[in-house]
């Protein structure tokens, strides 16, 4: 956070907080509603603690996420979108990749499609979590990481 904005016209005022944005990765609760604003107002805040108490929103039930409440795997599938990665280029929301060497060693290649398997994890996490906006963002990303592993 920024108490003004580093060039003129170009921060933006944050949402909830004092001070400005530096037009980075912005506020995640905009793309991942970590306190189910949504919910809280389909519901009410009532109806939505009781929910919650009683284990009934939407959430991953089985495999290695079953153990963590809904927020953390929330936090769980932001963290697999949005993870920097030192085999990551210099701009990783820039979508175009160099053509895909034949020439990659196995491990550059792994990581590759282990980086394309987490991207389709995000989009079936953000689908259990009921998540539209990062199941775009998991789109989006798989079809990068498509490109970085495949060409």
């Amino acid at each position: 956070m920024l108490d003004q904005p580093s060039l003129p016209g170009t921060g933006y005022k944050a949402l909830g907080a004092e001070g400005y944005d530096d037009g980075g990765v912005a506020d995640l609760t905009l793309v991942i509603d970590l306190d189910d604003s949504v919910l809280r107002r389909k519901r009410g805040d009532t109806e939505y603690f009781q929910a919650l108490k009683a284990d009934l929103l939407p959430r991953v039930t089985k495999g290695p996420y079953a153990q963590f409440p809904r927020r953390e795997q929330k936090i769980r599938l932001a963290k697999l979108l949005f993870s920097d990665d030192e085999t990551e280029s210099e701009n990783p929301s820039e979508v175009y990749q160099e053509p895909v060497d034949d020439d990659d060693d196995e491990e550059t290649k792994k990581v590759k499609v282990d980086r394309l398997n987490q991207g389709r994890m995000a989009l079936n996490l953000s689908n259990v979590l009921r998540e539209p906006a990062c199941a775009s963002l998991s789109l989006s990303e798989i079809s990068k990481r498509r490109l970085a592993a495949h060409g």
